[in-house]
């Protein structure tokens, strides 16, 4: 980089502290670019193109044997679906693990960043004043697309929002020369791609510190918001990656294990284990299996039992009317990712909070095995 290159760079970074501006549109960022520098610049600058339009969805009553959390459910009842869009971009910086996107002088898109309802972009920025800051930018030769956004080495995440945006990619696919994904994505992650259409040698692994230029970018809207997947975005992931034929009839009754993780932790699992196997329930750890084989599991389940968490995105692939019991901690009652995505697939639904000991940690809960086995009867007819 020579001197004068190397001087706008670090210009552009001005103040250092925090990124110029934050854009909370695209879209309306692209209409005024191309009405400030005039036709030319219209017909061969950035460009958006809207993929799926807007729509809305309207879920039916949960169900439950205990005391019901209307609650915990009620903005998840019903609510809009954002459009999906496609945009291509020049001159652009993508950047860590969150996939934020800048222009060349340094302003962030707010809308390709989830932050998950606890941190807003612009507070997280405050608070990691030097986060787009780098002494280096990495050029990248050829045409790049983003599949990076927060948390996409988390199952869940993985499925419902990085997956879907391949879909908004498919016409520009075969112009694609690099997909850039967080390098936290573990392997087994990765070795789905080539059912979508991507090729091991086009997968570029981004770190977190790392800030790659492209002349050349394309950006998908992020599916979905904090859940809520959109219908064309299920359809997708059923349709790659359900294999043909493969679908039984449905008998097996599976329950996902918690195990030790770090939190959420259920507190008289090893007894639960027990009597769910004596209810004929099989124990799995989806840890140990391939995607593939879990996807090829749920074809057979007609009842699956889970403490919400990413185990249940598998979900998705699940037969017609599989009845679903999911689990939450009075801590973490998150019903915008299993309870909409099960009515979105017309699962029986249903749902069972835990009780929480006192000194308990926070997530950490006892499962009511009475309440559980009426629950499971009851599903059962």
């Amino acid at each position: 980089m020579g001197l004068k290159a190397n001087l706008i760079f670090w210009a552009r970074q001005f103040p250092f502290v925090f990124p110029k501006h934050i854009i909370t549109s695209c879209t309306d960022w692209i209409a005024e670019q191309k009405e400030r520098k005039g036709v030319y610049f219209a017909q061969r600058g950035p460009w958006v193109k809207t993929i799926f339009e807007a729509n809305f969805f309207q879920h039916g009553e949960p169900k439950t044997l205990g005391t019901p959390n209307e609650k915990a459910f009620y903005l998840n009842r019903n609510y809009p679906i954002e459009k999906a869009s496609l945009f291509y971009l020049q001159n652009t910086y993508l950047m860590g693990h969150k996939g934020l996107v800048l222009t060349a002088d340094h302003q962030v898109f707010q809308e390709f960043s989830h932050h998950f309802g606890i941190s807003t972009l612009k507070k997280f920025l405050r608070k990691n004043p030097f986060y787009t800051f780098t002494g280096k930018a990495q050029k990248v030769i050829g045409n790049g697309a983003v599949l990076v956004s927060p948390e996409s080495h988390n199952y869940y995440h993985w499925l419902n929002d990085v997956l879907p945006r391949v879909k908004i990619y498919e016409s520009v696919l075969d112009q694609i020369d690099h997909f850039c994904i967080s390098s936290k994505v573990p392997q087994k992650f990765l070795d789905v791609l080539p059912h979508f259409g991507i090729r091991k040698e086009k997968i570029l692994l981004i770190n977190e510190s790392e800030k790659l230029h492209f002349d050349h970018l394309y950006v998908a809207s992020l599916p979905g918001s904090e859940g809520r997947s959109p219908q064309w975005a299920i359809d997708y992931l059923r349709d790659k990656l359900i294999k043909p034929g493969k679908a039984k009839s449905p008998s097996k009754k599976i329950y996902f294990k918690r195990g030790a993780v770090a939190e959420r932790m259920v507190l008289n699992e090893d007894v639960l284990i027990q009597t769910l196997q004596n209810n004929g329930f099989e124990i799995i750890d989806p840890d140990q299996l391939t995607i593939d084989e879990q996807v090829d599991l749920m074809q057979q389940v007609k009842v699956v039992i889970g403490v919400h968490g990413a185990a249940l995105s598998n979900l998705l692939f699940s037969p017609d009317h599989t009845a679903v019991i999911e689990i939450f901690s009075p801590d973490y009652f998150r019903t915008d990712c299993y309870y909409t995505l099960s009515s979105a697939l017309k699962l029986n639904y249903w749902y069972v909070a835990g009780d929480k000991p006192a000194g308990a940690g926070w997530g950490d809960i006892v499962v009511p095995e009475e309440l559980l086995l009426n629950t499971i009867k009851q599903v059962n007819g």
